[in-house]
């Protein structure tokens, strides 16, 4: 009985002794690495408006002269009393923040119906008269872009005689244009 015991202790004291040697081995044979770094991060603005806003000669008297409203939106009002009648004004989109952008996609025009098409002419293109097209760039610290919006009562070939209107017309024209981040 006393060998059965000692049996016991020894082997208890072997696997104790065993789970140290391990434990201790692990301690030896491991390491920890670590990765210490500080980065910086500037302060950035996002700051695209619309800013400039030119009557083109030639056009009819507006209303209300096309202006920026407290949302960052251009808001104008314009009769157009017979077919040739048009109102234009130029605009220039400007970057004004410390970030690149770009166009995210197609202006969008929207305020006239299909019926109305026949004889309204509106449209949304650069000073030269070419047609905006999606990633064009705005670099940050005031880089501009001119921008043409015409609204314009057909005439000659473009109207026929039964696409006129046989009422006043009251049109909400909109236009959006979406930029975002360049990378």
């Amino acid at each position: 009985m006393i060998k059965s015991n000692n049996r016991k202790r020894n082997r208890r004291l072997l696997l104790l002794v065993l789970l140290l040697s391990i434990t201790v081995g692990y301690a030896l044979l491991s390491t920890t690495l670590k990765i210490n770094g500080t980065a910086s991060i500037k302060a950035n603005t996002w700051d695209i408006h619309f800013d400039h806003i030119n009557e083109v000669s030639g056009s009819v008297d507006a209303d209300v002269y096309p202006h920026i409203t407290d949302e960052g939106n251009i808001a104008y009002e314009v009769t157009l009393s017979q077919p040739g009648d048009f109102y234009e004004f130029e605009v220039d989109a400007v970057n004004g923040g410390t970030v690149n952008a770009k166009l995210s996609e197609l202006p969008t025009l929207s305020g006239v119906s299909a019926t109305q098409t026949a004889y309204v002419d509106y449209t949304f293109t650069h000073k030269d008269g070419t047609p905006i097209e999606v990633g064009e760039k705005l670099t940050k610290n005031n880089d501009s872009k001119t921008f043409v919006v015409h609204v314009g009562f057909k005439s000659g070939d473009e109207i026929d005689e039964e696409d006129l209107p046989t009422e006043d017309q009251t049109l909400r024209l909109s236009v959006s244009i979406n930029y975002q981040q360049d990378k």
